[in-house]
This record gives C-alpha cells, structure tokens and sequence, in this order.
C-alpha cells in the first residue's frame, strides 16, 4: 500500500508521463522464505485496483526472459546480494530493451554492505543485544528530530524527465512525507470491501460504540526490529498515556496470526491488567481475509503501534478527529511517540 501511494505521487508530479507498478518479487517464491510476502499482491483482489504494470510492455517470451534473468541473481540472498532488487530489476528490463535508471540505488555498494553485515568482533556489535542498548536505542527512537532533516517530499514526488526505475521507499508512513498532497486519492483508492460475516459486522458495531483502543503488537518476523520496544517498556508507557487522556478504554489486541498465544499470556508485557482491563483478542481474520484486522483497528477510537506499515495503516485510517496514535519512534507519524 505505501508502494502504491508512491505512484500515486509520481503521477501527481509527472501527470503528463507514464508510471507504472511492478509487483516481480510476489512472483518469486524464494522472496516470501527471506521477507514474508504474506498473501501476496493483495491490491487488486482487496482494492480493485488496477494500475498499469510494466508486464504489459512485453510478450510472453520476453517477460519469462527478463524473469529467469531475474531468478538467476538470486538477489534475495542476503548474505551475497542484500536483497539488490533495484540493480537486478533495471539490468533485466534495459537488457529487455526498456532503458531505465536507478535512482532507487544499489544495495550492494560497500557502503551498504557494511552497514548491513556489521564487524561481529567489534564491541558495538557484541554489545547490540543488550539490555543497556536496547534502552539506548528506544531513547534515540523517541528523540525529537528537525523535520526539515525528515523532509523526502521531493524523493517521493519526483518531477523529472528522465525514463527511471524507483519506489518502495516506504516513505509515506514518516513525518514531513508530503502525505498530505495525495490524501484524497488514497482515500478513494483504499476502500474496504463491505463486511458481511457477522463476526466482523459484530466487532465493528462494538468497536465503533465504546473508546476503543488498538494494540497492534507485531512480532512475527519483524520481532527482531520490534524486540528493543518490547524489552524496553513502549506499550506501558503508551497504555499509560491512554488511561490518562481516555475515559474507560476498550482494548483490542491484533496481532500476527502466530503470535495471538503469546499476547494473550502477555498481556503485563503490553502494559495491560487482565484483572481491571477490558480486554479483546482480535484472531480471527486469517489467510485472504487478514486484511480485515486493518479494517478493523482502523474502525478503532485510537491506536498503539510499533515499527509495522500495518498498524500504521490502522492508525493512518482513522477518522476520529480527536484520535490517540502512539509510536515509539520519533519519526513515524502518528499523534504522539514514547
């Protein structure tokens, strides 16, 4: 989804020229093993959205041979490639005859390299997890920055003229992302399908008539970047503020499918009491309809989010002027960070 509000920001800059998606790496098995690609591209099928695709620039024969270039980079592979899909992608189209520059950059510069493969030895890298560290890491998170040092509006709509291969930035969900400009078309395009089930019809009348609140505790695969704001008390600090500025809050808890165990044996950890809290597990949205928990936490009165784009979308979507969103990290944009 920030993907495609990334086009939706080229075309806003550059509405004379063409701009298309590209959705190569859910074609791709091996991508899904290293980042979860969870249900696919979904946009369509949720959405009904139907943006152009560089696919359609070529045949059948042409496609399979920038395909199994593609496949053959093995570009997914950390350790040698760094997931270098913005080189990889634009040599298999210019060899196709499509001439495109990256500007999106190449992952596998020293540069990026290192910065990805840290020196194990150094005392940095044996210190990073620690619990010291972790406390450091949380209060740099926190800590204000000058939003003109946040500023991306000009990377995100980019007025140009040359023939370019760019996005997945994931930009849009930071503060000083120029959001804003495209707010009305990402509110036509993300439309919810209707609910029909009656769980869902029954969650969302009861969400929408209490002061509703959405945890969205992401852990899955993203628990490695998540860890420090789970061992360094976010969502105590964040429930705090909400029981301060929010008469009788109703929690719900939306998780991903394999951590819906742990949150309810966790429930301290998320800074709620299970003797005093009204509390309510979220778990059963699964496979195709997933998408759904979006819907309902963005139905929510207010949200706590980690670093998740879901729950971002969630806090992002709610319409009560009056909202709570939390974050733990400075830059994210939601109401309030701790």
């Amino acid at each position: 989804m920030l993907s495609f509000c990334e086009y939706l920001a080229l075309k806003k800059a550059n509405p004379q020229d063409d701009v298309y998606i590209e959705n190569i790496i859910f074609d791709i098995p091996e991508c899904n093993e290293v980042i979860s690609q969870w249900n696919g591209y979904e946009l369509n099928r949720v959405f009904a959205i139907d943006a152009p695709n560089v696919r359609s620039l070529f045949d059948d024969v042409q496609w399979n041979k920038i395909m199994a270039e593609i496949r053959a980079s093995r570009f997914w592979v950390l350790e040698e490639h760094n997931w270098n899909y913005p080189v990889v992608f634009t040599t298999a189209l210019n060899n196709a005859g499509l001439n495109l520059k990256n500007i999106r950059g190449n992952f596998e510069s020293p540069e990026m390299m290192a910065a990805c493969q840290p020196d194990k030895s150094s005392l940095a890298c044996r210190l990073r997890h620690t619990l010291p560290f972790y406390y450091l890491q949380a209060w740099r998170h926190r800590r204000p920055i000058p939003l003109e040092k946040l500023n991306c509006i000009s990377k995100l709509f980019l007025k140009t003229d040359e023939d370019i291969f760019t996005g997945q930035w994931l930009s849009f969900k930071y503060k000083e992302s120029g959001i804003e400009q495209i707010a009305q078309e990402i509110e036509d395009t993300f439309v919810f399908p209707e609910v029909t089930d009656e769980k869902n019809k029954d969650a969302l009348g009861f969400i929408g008539s209490r002061n509703s609140v959405a945890i969205h505790a992401r852990r899955g695969d993203m628990l490695g970047g998540n860890y420090v704001y789970y061992a360094t008390g976010f969502f105590k600090r964040a429930v705090k503020y909400i029981r301060k500025h929010v008469e009788n809050p109703v929690f719900f808890i939306f998780c991903d499918p394999g951590s819906v165990g742990w949150a309810m044996e966790n429930a301290e950890v998320l800074g709620l009491n299970v003797r005093k809290d009204e509390i309510h597990f979220v778990d059963w949205n699964k496979s195709t309809e997933s998408y759904r928990d979006m819907q309902l936490m963005a139905a929510c009165k207010h949200q706590i989010i980690t670093n998740s784009t879901f729950g971002w979308w969630g806090a992002w979507m709610n319409k009560n002027p009056n909202k709570i969103t939390i974050s733990p990290e400075f830059r994210i944009n939601t109401t309030h960070t701790f």
